[in-house]
């Protein structure tokens, strides 16, 4: 099976646990994907890479930075993290936050540790993007933007398309004018699968366009996609209609 070969279907949460990998695994040796990023602070890591290891069919590897929940990799200190030490994303997701230098280190250095975690492993890291799409939030951007120019790495887009506000519209047209500026998109569009479909965006064109999926196995032991079920389900439908499938 396969798609256009300017579409980059991404599996999210790659290294979140064992149903999640191997959801991700099946997708990559049935071309559902053909991209994954990859968290670095989860229980399923180390599995993950090992799949990554073992089976040429997983290409296309990010790293997934996560700073909305478990532990973080760096002595963060307590400013972003709750009770248990783990991450607060009331803390670190609000669209308003701004944080003092002292925060904005301390972030930096979790941001290239989680990175480095991945690099560490002897596998081909090309692109970022990260949990709860934290990368766009007002003070995050300009970290994440500096940290993947370190690193040369592509990154992902905030969303291209207008999404009920024209304020956040414009916001991402700017921010993503300064990724592409410095050449570090990962794609030309980002875009949820249901407004991938409703454009038509059927034949191969200029540009380059990136869906998001989050491959998972329910209960019952069927593919699903974890954030939204009735995602992978019109994934697979569309799939299915493109020559060749």
């Amino acid at each position: 099976m396969g798609f256009p070969v300017n579409v980059l279907a991404n599996a999210d949460d790659f290294g979140y646990s064992a149903s999640v990998n191997k959801a991700v695994l099946f997708c990559f040796e049935n071309g559902y994907i053909n991209s994954a990023t990859l968290l670095t602070n989860t229980p399923g890591f180390d599995e993950a890479v090992q799949m990554v290891r073992d089976n040429q069919c997983v290409k296309n590897i990010g790293i997934h930075v996560n700073l909305a929940e478990g532990r973080p990799l760096t002595n963060l200190g307590d400013a972003f993290l709750n009770a248990d030490g783990c991450f607060n994303l009331q803390k670190t997701g609000k669209a308003s936050s701004f944080f003092t230098k002292a925060e904005k280190q301390a972030l930096a250095t979790e941001i290239s540790a989680q990175i480095n975690k991945g690099l560490s492993q002897g596998i081909a890291i090309n692109h970022i993007d990260s949990h709860y799409h934290l990368h766009t939030l007002p003070g995050l951007f300009n970290l994440f933007l500096h940290t993947a120019g370190q690193f040369n790495l592509k990154m992902r887009l905030a969303q291209t398309y207008r999404e009920g506000s024209y304020l956040k519209f414009w916001y991402r047209r700017y921010i993503n004018s300064r990724v592409t500026a410095r050449k570090l998109n990962y794609t030309d569009r980002f875009e949820s699968v249901g407004h991938f479909l409703l454009q038509g965006r059927f034949n191969v064109g200029v540009e380059s366009t990136e869906v998001m999926l989050h491959p998972d196995f329910d209960t019952a032991g069927n593919l699903t996609d974890h954030f939204e079920a009735e995602t992978m389900v019109n994934w697979l439908n569309y799939l299915k209609q493109l020559p060749n499938n």
